[in-house]
């Protein structure tokens, strides 16, 4: 297990959300790329492509020209997924195998590897510094948001575009598939006003083999109950913080949400525990939380039974200077 997980910080700039509106069915258009993006250039791009282009266009438009104003080597993007092109390579691969390689779209083909989809991001708004993606299960788009903060505070970027995108994912067997994208333009924190809205992130691996003891249960919840400690640290009563559980039923599911309770109260909305085919959901949560202008901090916290725990906060509230390290 990570007993010392690093806490992350930065502000955040601007939010981009593009998913399917309330009450669509699943495989019912709602997205329609010529009006989101333009009439040339994006027919064939994956879908989950267009809809990181599209979340990406609304969060730098929503960040009063902070990227037009730094050096394109002095921007990134970092980008979690972990369905954005399982559609393409069952397609690829059902072609291969009934019609021949041959018959493969030269269109499509180049984006069997996931990296490009993040790669169009920088090609869309130059963002000569970096681009990296992730791929961790279940909680990518927060690991995204996570090493975006790391790279804006060590002065590796001034600008970093970061989020999740996902399409659905045609074996995702009993996991809920995704659809959509989320997309936050972070910045250093020593460059925010008041008033602005900060990020605070950690991520945890709690091995599922450890808790099948006791005693290893009781050290997992210690863990995640001192990283939650870190990550609100400058927040004081339940009632500052509305808290989202992101999980999927499995034992570090239950050992995180145990933890979570014992330090933000019983009042907790229970997860939902049906596992979810993506890393969309928690992003798109902190992103709402942002655009809902409540006042309140927003916790998210996500749990996969591979063992991956993340812990994102969004909140305009004063923190200290220093984040505290969790242990």
């Amino acid at each position: 297990m990570i007993a010392r997980p690093q806490v992350a910080e930065a502000a955040v700039g601007g939010v981009g959300v593009t998913v399917p509106p309330v009450g669509v069915e699943p495989g019912e258009a709602w997205f329609d790329h010529r009006s989101q993006l333009g009439p040339r250039g994006y027919k064939y791009l994956p879908e989950a492509c267009q809809y990181l282009l599209a979340a990406a266009r609304e969060a730098v438009a929503g960040s009063d020209g902070l990227l037009e104003s730094c050096p394109e080597e002095r921007r990134g993007a970092v980008v979690g997924t972990n369905s954005a092109v399982a559609e393409l390579h069952s397609v690829i691969d059902r072609t291969t195998r009934t019609e021949g390689a041959d018959f493969v779209s030269p269109m499509t083909a180049p984006f069997f590897s996931v990296n490009l989809v993040g790669a169009r991001l920088s090609t869309e708004h130059l963002l000569k510094g970096f681009n990296l993606t992730v791929t961790s299960p279940r909680v990518a788009g927060v690991e995204a948001l996570h090493l975006a903060a790391h790279e804006v505070a060590g002065g590796r970027a001034e600008v970093v575009l970061a989020g999740a995108t996902e399409a659905p994912d045609p074996y995702a067997a009993d996991a809920l598939p995704e659809t959509g994208a989320a997309v936050l333009v972070l910045r250093p924190r020593a460059s925010a006003g008041p008033g602005t809205t900060l990020l605070r992130s950690c991520l945890l691996f709690l091995p599922p083999r450890a808790l099948s003891t006791a005693a290893g249960r009781e050290r997992a919840e210690r863990i995640v109950a001192s990283a939650l400690d870190a990550v609100t640290a400058g927040l004081d009563g339940a009632d500052a913080i509305d808290v989202r559980l992101v999980a999927d039923g499995s034992p570090v599911a239950r050992a995180v949400s145990a933890a979570v309770r014992s330090r933000r109260g019983p009042d907790v909305p229970p997860a939902t525990d049906v596992p979810r085919a993506g890393s969309l959901e928690a992003v798109a949560l902190l992103a709402e939380g942002v655009r809902s202008g409540c006042g309140r901090a927003r916790l998210v916290v996500t749990a996969a039974r591979e063992g991956n725990v993340a812990i994102a906060m969004t909140t305009t509230e004063p923190l200290p200077d220093r984040p505290p390290q969790a242990g």
